[in-house]
């Protein structure tokens, strides 16, 4: 489960960079831009798979 946290944490950020940089658009209605809302959700979904990633580091005690 630790390996599937990293995995989720780079996806997430990439996924939120590249929303960011509007060269992805897959889930948006507009054409074209930068979608700052997606780099925020992607973000804190990241944040989220990292805390996570954390709680499984420490649970191998």
């Amino acid at each position: 489960m630790k390996a599937l946290a990293l995995i989720l944490v780079v996806v997430f950020f990439v996924l939120g960079l590249l929303y960011a940089l509007g060269v992805i658009q897959v889930f948006t209605s507009a054409g074209h831009g930068h979608h700052i809302k997606h780099l925020i959700l992607f973000w804190g979904l990241a944040v989220l798979s990292l805390i996570w990633y954390r709680f499984q580091v420490n649970a191998r005690n």
